[in-house]
């Protein structure tokens, strides 16, 4: 498992409950669970899998509604210690899903499970881990969701909003405590939209908030609740993360394919 230092946020189990509660401040905001995802999510439904959709207009609330529906906690094993992080529900199709998180939690740890928004576990598949970039990729079967009756919320890409954003966008950095899924919220702004890091093998975006254990392999989202990076690792008051667009090539690197995004249409 890679070093929890400056730029880590994988954090290990037990023993992280007293750095946890050392690190809370009064910026995290637990999320609400949404009884019915129907309630807080509109989008292409195909049956256990729904492709979330941008929605028209920014609302900050509703995006983080929606959002916290796709993100989901990993737990693994490395030398007897249980680490957690957190992953972000990236694409499926009729047999499969796809999860994506920082290729540090996975590297040279074993993963024990996936826990989805309400609770509910599986032990998922490691699918790949990118040869460069700090990324890695986990599956889980349809079958389970129908076994357990529970929703994959795939995240909404949108091009052109993310084109667009620059210092003045408004966004949301999401993940995972040790006990909850997607509780963990953080507001921020760009500082840098693409900044190469050796560390993470790839350009990264900057924003300018706080990010707590356990975060990494969390997503980052605009107003209009599209997914627009994968955070990476935080120092101070500034965090680092993946772009749509980069968490798109390892996506083509270990599956041979890429996520088609709300274009200029």
């Amino acid at each position: 498992m890679k070093s929890m230092g400056k730029w880590g946020i994988c954090i290990l189990l037990g023993a992280a409950a007293l750095l946890l509660g050392s690190c809370k401040n009064s910026r995290m905001e637990p999320m609400e669970e949404k009884e019915s995802l129907n309630e807080v999510v509109q989008g292409e439904e195909r049956e256990w899998v729904v492709f979330v959709e941008s929605l028209e207009g920014e609302n900050e609330e509703k995006a983080c509604e929606m959002a916290v529906q796709s993100i989901v906690r990993l737990e693994t094993e490395h030398n007897g210690n249980v680490y957690f992080g957190s992953g972000i529900i990236w694409d499926g199709d009729e047999e499969r899903i796809v999860i994506a998180t920082s290729g540090h939690l996975l590297e040279e740890g074993r993963l024990l499970g996936v826990i989805f928004p309400g609770g509910r576990e599986t032990s998922g598949e490691l699918a790949g881990i990118c040869g460069e970039k700090d990324m890695a990729f986990v599956t889980v079967p349809v079958s389970w969701l129908e076994e357990a009756g529970q929703k994959a919320m795939v995240v909404s890409l949108h091009q052109r909003i993310f084109d667009t954003l620059d210092s003045s966008s408004r966004l949301l950095a999401l993940g995972c405590s040790e006990n909850g899924v997607g509780d963990q919220l953080r507001r921020g702004t760009l500082k840098e939209k693409a900044w190469y890091r050796e560390e993470f093998g790839a350009d990264v975006m900057i924003l300018e908030c706080e990010s707590q254990p356990g975060m990494s392999g969390g997503g980052i989202f605009d107003c209009y609740g599209n997914l627009v990076g994968m955070l990476e690792g935080g120092s101070g008051n500034s965090t680092a993360a993946f772009s749509m667009e980069t968490i798109n090539e390892g996506y083509e690197e270990v599956f041979g394919v890429k996520r088609d995004t709300e274009d200029y249409k």
